[in-house]
């Protein structure tokens, strides 16, 4: 028997995983039909990023962000309240984040694709919302520029108290953020499991943002080996 996840009282991160179905060209769909599997009420307040990030083109990128960004007074300006909160320590990935961004006060049409999705990506965290939905939020991030946002997306899970959803095809970069797996079953239903914290898949990616330069004593090569692993001096 299903057992009904309360997603009020347990705030966490959640990873899905699709192996056997094709589920359509977008996942939002499917975030939203297991909200509804799990007897969620409407309404809700969600946020959703999807692959390719979605900003208004007439809006800078910094307008685009302080659209989600809920001051907490009405006489001082949203731009500096927003540079007051990234200031607090609880808010330190956050504003490493953010300060990726060279040009905040550039319109979109001239960032390219890192920047618009950085900027989709904080939005969605300032969203004061019970659900974010992530689709490929690896997608268009540099490797420094991915780690701040893990970073930033644990602290958002830890001091925010909303619940994640990822859908990623790198599983294993994702599933040491996550607390649960979820999985689509034939029958349509929602299998739902706890991540083991049997780190091998993080040991394997733990050289993720700084791969190791090797060199091959036949020739004086030198070759990036993109997992992190050494190569074996036996390999073929």
């Amino acid at each position: 028997m299903m057992s009904k996840i309360d997603f009020e009282e347990n705030f966490e991160i959640y990873l899905f995983k699709y192996d056997t179905l094709d589920l359509g060209p977008s996942k939002l769909n499917e975030f939203l039909s297991f909200l509804k599997f799990h007897k969620v009420s409407l309404p809700f307040k969600f946020s959703f990023v999807s692959k390719e990030a979605s900003l208004i083109p007439e809006m800078t990128l910094n307008e685009n962000i302080l659209i989600d960004f809920s001051p907490n007074s009405l006489t001082e300006s949203k731009e500096v309240q927003f540079q007051e909160f990234l200031k607090d320590p609880k808010h330190r990935a956050l504003e490493e984040l953010y300060h990726t961004i060279a040009l905040p006060h550039e319109m979109p049409g001239q960032s390219d694709a890192q920047m618009k999705k950085v900027c989709s990506l904080i939005k969605s965290l300032l969203y004061e919302g019970q659900f974010v939905f992530f689709e490929g939020p690896e997608i268009d991030l540099g490797p420094e520029t991915l780690k701040l946002f893990t970073a930033a997306l644990r602290e958002h899970a830890k001091n925010r108290q909303m619940n994640i959803f990822i859908y990623s095809q790198d599983l294993p970069l994702w599933t040491p953020q996550a607390h649960k797996i979820v999985e689509r079953k034939k029958d349509y239903s929602f299998h739902v499991t706890p991540v083991s914290r049997n780190f091998m898949w993080k040991e394997e990616r733990a050289e993720f943002f700084a791969p190791i330069k090797e060199t091959d004593d036949n020739n004086g090569l030198s070759f990036i080996r993109p997992n992190g692993k050494k190569r074996s001096n036996n390999a073929a």
